[in-house]
């Protein structure tokens, strides 16, 4: 019996395109989700074999680059050279992120298999920017996953302390942050979720002298305030720097969210506002 040869995605990467053929071993959602250009979703189906050339090398891989190794072996009996890759389709997408580092792609793994947002996508919230108006019950679980997902620079913006009545809905707070701004304990929970992304805290409130310098240095604006002067702002200095923002507002156990998208037509230059 012919031994198992592993192949590294740098051999892989080396090999002219001409003689290999990749093969995802896993589900047929699996390899939807992402895999790797030009690869063949065998997924048990030993008829497809049949048409693959015998001078064709196969590569075969999973995730991780373990269960394909089962694959590999049924491919060498039936008489095709073939390879198992070495750290599976994981290693691949660690290999093809020119602006990620490698702990950024392993951090964020989960969401960059999923199609609507991939390497490109993740690069493209690496070098965004959110500004968070309000770090309360709103402005909290935004603030955390939007750390969470990658967004490269967030600001967040709160005149407001934290007090032991906000810790039962404003969970970006804590115990230790009692008495502190809402900007700044916001700012110290989501540096340790993620210290890979940039956190500005404004410990103060959003006025008609500071908005439109502070709202004109980011790219998406997210109202998380409990007051109508301070929405009607937003609105007003997004519309007129032609920003794209959200609305929200809770009252009980209700809600509501609202998004105002800001593009350009290309054809004749002018913003539509939706």
């Amino acid at each position: 019996m012919k031994q198992i040869q592993n192949i590294s995605v740098q051999q892989m990467s080396e090999m002219p395109a001409d003689d290999y053929i990749c093969i995802d071993t896993r589900s047929e959602t699996a390899y939807q989700h992402g895999h790797i250009p030009g690869a063949v979703c065998l997924n048990g189906n030993d008829e497809r074999l049949k048409r693959f050339p015998k001078d064709k090398k196969l590569i075969a891989y999973c995730t991780y680059g373990e269960k394909s190794i089962a694959a590999t072996e049924n491919l060498i009996q039936k008489g095709f050279e073939a390879y198992n890759l070495s750290g599976g389709y994981r290693a691949w997408l660690l290999q093809h992120f020119e602006e990620l580092s490698a702990e950024e792609a392993r951090r964020y793994d989960r969401q960059m298999i999923l199609p609507q947002v991939g390497s490109e996508g993740q690069k493209k919230l690496k070098n965004s920017s959110v500004l968070i108006v309000g770090a309360g019950g709103l402005g909290s679980p935004a603030a955390l996953y939007l750390a969470g997902a990658g967004v490269g620079t967030i600001g967040i913006m709160d005149a407001d302390m934290v007090s032991i009545s906000n810790l039962q809905r404003q969970i970006i707070h804590n115990m230790e942050t009692e008495s502190v701004n809402k900007a700044e304990s916001a700012k110290l929970s989501l540096q340790k979720l993620n210290d890979r992304i940039e956190i500005k805290a404004y410990p103060h409130a959003l006025t008609a002298d500071n908005a439109e310098e502070i709202i004109g240095q980011y790219d998406f604006i997210i109202d998380a305030v409990d007051n109508f002067e301070t929405k009607f702002l937003i609105n007003d200095v997004c519309v007129l720097l032609e920003k794209a923002f959200c609305h929200a507002g809770v009252l009980q156990f209700e809600g509501q969210v609202a998004v105002r998208i800001i593009y350009n037509c290309f054809r004749d230059g002018s913003a539509v506002h939706t």
